[in-house]
């Protein structure tokens, strides 16, 4: 240090082996603005020594991921599926995985394994990650079971669509194209579904037909999935919230972690391209609007 106002040092990261650190903070007259952002974290060192039965890994590692690490410098590069670069910011990388909050932060499990010859890019809770090439180790994400974390675990399966609109299409030769709520499953053939143009406070409701914990043996943070339609329009949603219901009749709205205000999703940029976030707490609920 010392470190003024947003001018970048030359040597942002300030590593001690102490266990204690204590920080000046002086401000000046004016009484507004985001003020002071500090975010630590402990160096990587591995658990202790617990290994799932069968598995030989080359490090296997918990670490502490602080809040806020979403908007600190760094890229990834990889997804939840494949893995991410070694190169990648290991907190960052954990938030687009979805195994912690950006709010709250949290432990997370890990280990480095082989790398692979490219890492895919992908969108997920707000983050961008890069298309990155070779690398000699990876980091992959670990829960309870041990295993390594799929996409967006297993898809629960939907009983009923509904929705609070539809689009009729009638085309050029007068026929008549249902965009119903029905075809808002992922991985519909054609078009998908589309509210009614115009329309205000649009929903889309998914019966799951029983009361589920909507949760992954695997991935305790389940996560939703979003597409737009890329046949013939240009349609996605590019933000939404979600609510659930037990009974189809009482609705509570998600809030997300922080638990104040209702959770907006961020959605999709494009009509082609995949969204996944994490419901960090999962919830319990028949109904999924």
């Amino acid at each position: 240090g010392p470190y003024c106002r947003n001018a970048v040092p030359t040597d942002p990261l300030l590593v001690t082996n102490s266990s204690t650190v204590t920080v000046l903070f002086n401000s000046t007259s004016h009484r507004s603005g985001r003020g002071l952002l500090l975010s630590y974290a402990t160096s990587q060192h591995p658990g202790r020594g617990e290994r799932p039965p069968g598995m030989q890994r080359p490090l296997w590692a918990v670490v502490y991921c602080p809040a806020g690490c979403k908007d600190i410098d760094g890229d990834i590069w990889g997804n939840p599926s494949q893995g991410y670069r070694d190169t990648s910011v290991l907190c960052k990388a954990a938030v687009h995985a979805g195994v912690i909050a950006d709010e709250l932060g949290g432990q997370v499990t890990l280990s480095r394994e082989k790398g692979i010859t490219l890492y895919e890019s992908a969108f997920a809770n707000g983050l961008h990650s890069k298309r990155g090439s070779l690398s000699e180790k990876r980091l992959i994400f670990h829960k309870a079971c041990h295993l390594p974390l799929p996409a967006c675990g297993d898809a629960l399966e939907v009983a009923a669509f509904n929705a609070s609109s539809w689009w009729h299409e009638v085309d050029a030769l007068g026929q008549d194209r249902a965009w119903a709520a029905e075809r808002a499953a992922l991985g519909t053939a054609g078009h998908s579904w589309a509210a009614e143009p115009g329309s205000e406070g649009a929903w889309l409701e998914l019966d799951l037909g029983i009361r589920r914990n909507v949760t992954g043996e695997c991935r305790p943070h389940p996560c939703i999935i979003t597409k737009g339609s890329s046949e013939q329009y240009d349609y996605y949603v590019m933000s939404y919230r979600v609510s659930s219901s037990r009974d189809g009749k009482n609705w509570r709205p998600y809030r997300g972690s922080g638990g104040q205000e209702d959770k907006v999703f961020e959605g999709n940029a494009d009509s082609h391209g995949e969204v996944s976030n994490a419901f960090i707490p999962p919830i319990v609920a028949r109904y999924v609007r």
